[in-house]
């Protein structure tokens, strides 16, 4: 019984993460066209302004990693994206959206209407209903030291993208990456800077799960 009501705790926590993270990022859609448009820019710039947030995507890998579990777990995908490397890796980049707008970013603006509510569904809610599954349903046995070099790919190639992008349309997602007014060396200071801050957490992480992996017996 303790067993079943696991299962369905974890489903229904599963359920309610995946809808909640697809209903904001749909609804995203059009609040950022809306936005982008009224700032001159045409729509395909307003595409790939949805796509320069490090939110959206992380909200939208949440989206797919939850959706894939349930959906298809046991086919090449779902086992892939339902791995204790994947899991992990995605609880580590949606904990540094919240932590990041919380500390960085929230007192930038003061969104209203649908504006609010998708902020507080990809800032707030879906972290903390992500790493609440991760915490108590995703085994971590099995995660390496080298993991966390694996997990600081997606991040650096992020951040190679929206600089990339900006070169050419003058534009940037977040003001600590804003090149035009830091200049590329103050930028890539602040990049390191949260790069060792995601490599340390995710060194934590591994340590902890080693750590508890040993006293169970698992080697």
């Amino acid at each position: 019984m303790a067993d079943v009501a696991r299962n369905t705790v974890k489903r229904v926590l599963m359920v309610a993460t995946a809808s909640v993270a697809w209903f904001a990022l749909l609804l995203q859609v059009p609040l950022t066209i809306r936005t982008s448009l009224a700032n001159g820019m045409t729509l395909i710039g307003a595409i790939l302004t949805y796509f320069s947030f490090f939110t959206l995507l992380t909200n939208l890998l949440v989206a797919l990693v939850v959706s894939l579990a349930l959906i298809a777990p046991k086919s090449r995908w779902g086992r892939q994206l339902s791995g204790p490397v994947v899991t992990t890796a995605t609880a580590l980049y949606i904990t540094t959206v919240g932590l990041v707008y919380f500390f960085l970013l929230r007192q930038t603006w003061n969104p209203q209407g649908l504006d609010k509510l998708t902020d507080i569904l990809l800032h707030d809610v879906v972290p903390v209903m992500y790493v609440v599954f991760w915490i108590f349903f995703v085994p971590k046995s099995g995660l390496r030291w080298r993991d966390t070099l694996y997990w600081a790919i997606y991040p650096m190639i992020y951040f190679v993208w929206i600089l990339g992008r900006g070169a050419l349309s003058g534009r940037y997602p977040y003001p600590f990456v804003d090149v035009g007014k830091l200049g590329y060396s103050q930028v890539l200071l602040n990049a390191i800077a949260l790069l060792g801050i995601f490599l340390v957490g995710g060194l934590g992480v591994v340590a902890v799960s080693r750590r508890a992996s040993t006293k169970a017996g698992v080697r």
